[in-house]
């Protein structure tokens, strides 16, 4: 059994982003699978050098070998928010719960580290391929995910249901791009009056189907209801 755990999976956000089209999932796997190949080549371990890129494609071909390990550190790091991203957006945990023998206290204390952002922290004394294996199987899990959802994206492209869902969602995509949605009060408002929104564009949207059907409507009955939508 390894020393590293994986810890609890955090809750569910407020607002769930939809998912990644295409070429955005296209981008996080490459992003992903080079993080994958940086570690690798940093770490050497015999049984997945095989599996790894040649380190050229990483690294230019005028950095010589002594620089190498110092290049391969700065483009991990460079990487590592960009990579973290991904991953919890996939909805694979990334943190880890590491037990260690206080003999003072003379009981198990636990710390708690993040596998992509704790790259370089992961405790390694005793069972270093631990932490590797970690780091490893959480990207895998990531790539998994990215690859059934490329996969889906392909369909995407010619299915009227997720273009419609794009276009309802569009009023929440602007106010995200403004920041309305950064903190879960200002959301619950924001959210409240999108669904006001829908609501009466829903109701004009029936109204009109009905006008172009001929069917004669009590307009004061829908004025009203619209009255009422409004005021709640």
């Amino acid at each position: 059994m390894s020393a590293i755990q994986p810890s609890i999976v955090p809750g569910p956000p407020l607002i769930s982003q939809p998912a990644p089209g295409y070429f955005r999932t296209r981008r996080i796997l490459k992003n992903l699978r080079r993080f994958q190949n940086l570690i690798r080549h940093k770490e050497r371990w015999a049984s997945d050098i095989p599996l790894t890129c040649p380190i050229e494609e990483l690294i230019p071909p005028d950095i010589q070998m002594p620089e190498r390990m110092g290049y391969l550190n700065r483009e991990i790091l460079k990487a590592m928010n960009v990579v973290w991203r991904g991953v919890n957006f996939a909805g694979v945990p990334t943190g880890v719960t590491r037990k260690r023998w206080d003999g003072i206290e003379q009981k198990d204390v636990e710390r708690h580290y993040d596998v992509i952002l704790d790259y370089f922290r992961l405790p390694r004394d005793t069972r270093p391929h631990d932490a590797y294996e970690a780091v490893m199987s959480v990207l895998e899990q990531a790539i998994g995910v990215y690859e059934s959802r490329l996969k889906q994206a392909k369909w995407d492209f010619v299915n009227p249901v997720v273009w419609l869902a794009h276009l309802v969602r569009l009023p929440i995509t602007v106010m995200e791009r403004a920041g309305l949605m950064s903190h879960d009060k200002s959301a619950e408002i924001v959210l409240g009056g999108y669904g006001k929104f829908m609501k009466v564009a829903m109701s004009a949207i029936l109204v009109l189907i009905a006008l172009r059907l001929g069917v004669k409507l009590p307009w004061k009955e829908v004025f009203a209801k619209l009255v009422e939508l409004f005021a709640k």
